[in-house]
């Protein structure tokens, strides 16, 4: 009692040992306390990093499935292209003949012209024969064909008219076979061309 008298006014008052020091008992309740939360924090911070690396996964399967759409579209699209070119290309209308067709065509016509001036004298002068008229119920159709075929190539050019030009091509020649056709029955069942003729300009 002396004692503490004296140490209070110095301000060193005995303190009891249960007051200034937790006990053992409440240590181990606060230790206890606090051991769960740092669990819980750790087990939080490893749901957290899963969860992001999820979601990265995710993010980058997105990422793949968005370019292999993307990529297989491309190739579609090139595909697609490359069948759009080559049908122009069939479409693209083939060029005019060349010198060799032009020289052919030229030396049939001089040939079928060549071919009339025999076929029409001899029967103007030994009258009409039913072998040259059959004759000639085909080379002079076939004269006049020539010759129409080279107005359309002059006057309805393939490379700017392609779907006249074929008309054309395909009227001429079945006018042509008609005619061929008409000849060989007036040959046949009447009197022919080259009887005609002469009564035509008999009369």
């Amino acid at each position: 009692m002396a004692f503490r008298s004296l140490t209070r006014p110095l301000g060193l008052t005995y303190k009891p040992l249960n007051r200034a020091t937790p006990s053992l008992f409440n240590l181990k309740k606060s230790y206890s306390a606090t051991t769960p939360n740092v669990a819980n924090n750790k087990d939080t911070k490893d749901t957290k990093d899963k969860k992001d690396v999820e979601d990265a996964i995710k993010t980058d399967q997105v990422n793949q499935d968005e370019l292999k759409a993307t990529t297989e579209k491309v190739a579609t699209e090139l595909v697609e292209e490359k069948k759009e070119d080559e049908k122009k290309e069939e479409k693209v209308e083939e060029k005019e003949e060349g010198y060799e067709f032009g020289a052919f065509h030229w030396n049939m016509e001089r040939g079928a012209a060549i071919a009339l001036i025999p076929l029409m004298s001899t029967q103007a002068i030994y009258g009409a024969h039913p072998v040259a008229d059959g004759l000639l119920g085909v080379v002079l159709p076939f004269h006049i064909y020539m010759g129409f075929d080279s107005c359309i190539t002059d006057y309805i050019p393939k490379r700017v008219y392609p779907r006249l030009h074929k008309a054309a091509n395909w009227t001429l020649a079945g006018s042509t076979g008609l005619v061929m056709w008409g000849c060989y029955e007036f040959n046949t069942n009447d009197i022919g061309l080259m009887e005609f003729a002469q009564r035509f300009f008999a009369a």
